[in-house]
């Protein structure tokens, strides 16, 4: 294999490592995000409380970070060890 040509493990790793950094950025995010309305929240306790809509989507952002950590592990234990 020359120096251009990549091998192909190498690149989907690569792939699926990206992916997961731009989705560790998104559940970085939602949980400013919900930090943010917890400090809201402890301001005014005799407001209302939080809900499903103000923690979900910083459960869906982790979910979907572990998800991608297991497809790249599992990616990663395919390599051959030489």
């Amino acid at each position: 294999m020359s120096e251009q040509e990549q091998d192909p493990w190498i690149t989907r790793a690569e792939e699926l490592k990206t992916q997961m950094e731009s989705l560790l950025v998104a559940q970085l995010e939602e949980y400013e995000k919900m930090t943010a309305k917890l400090e809201q929240w402890k301001q005014n306790p005799g407001g209302s409380w939080l809900t499903e809509a103000d923690y979900q989507p910083w459960q869906e952002a982790l979910k979907k970070l572990e998800a991608a950590q297991r497809e790249f592990d599992g990616h990663i234990s395919t390599r051959v060890k030489k």
